[in-house]
């Protein structure tokens, strides 16, 4: 059976999108990374046990990680989601919002390169447009991503 075009470009750029996402955990866990991006205003109050975190850090380290807890809705827009779950025996899973704007940092440029690359190769392998392209690499950023970040959770409880 032949493979996907999806399966052949993972083998393809399995070491550029390790990388990619690799470098995307690692930015949406630091905390002055996230800090720069906040779009929701603090003080934030859980809605279940009345809880205030009264700044972004009491949020960050007073809540737990959960399972694919950083997401983005293309259809609302650029912004990205942080869930985190208000401690036990609430478990309330709270929500803030940050601006999704160019990471200018050496991590960022580096994770831009490499999309660029991958870009570049998937086109010039497969004979797609650049839009294709960048379907097909963000379909698989977006598998990979979903997979480490279930299983780094798992590995957390």
């Amino acid at each position: 059976m032949k493979p996907s075009i999806h399966d052949a470009a993972q083998d393809m750029l399995r070491r550029e999108i390790d990388e990619i996402v690799q470098i995307s955990l690692t930015l949406s866990k630091s905390l002055g990374f996230l800090k720069s991006r906040l779009k929701t205003p603090f003080p934030k109050t859980c809605s279940k046990c009345g809880f205030v975190y009264q700044a972004f850090e009491d949020f960050f380290y007073g809540t737990e990680e959960i399972a694919r807890g950083t997401v983005s809705y293309p259809i609302l827009g650029n912004d990205f989601y942080l869930h985190r779950n208000c401690k036990p025996p609430c478990e309330t899973t709270l929500v803030v919002v940050f601006v999704d704007r160019r990471d200018e940092s050496i991590p960022g440029v580096r994770r831009r390169q490499l999309f660029e690359t991958c870009i570049d190769r998937l086109q010039s392998t497969f004979h797609v447009d650049e839009t294709n392209a960048r379907d097909i690499l963000l379909t698989l950023l977006a598998n990979q991503l979903t997979l480490r970040s279930q299983g780094e959770a798992g590995g957390l409880r």
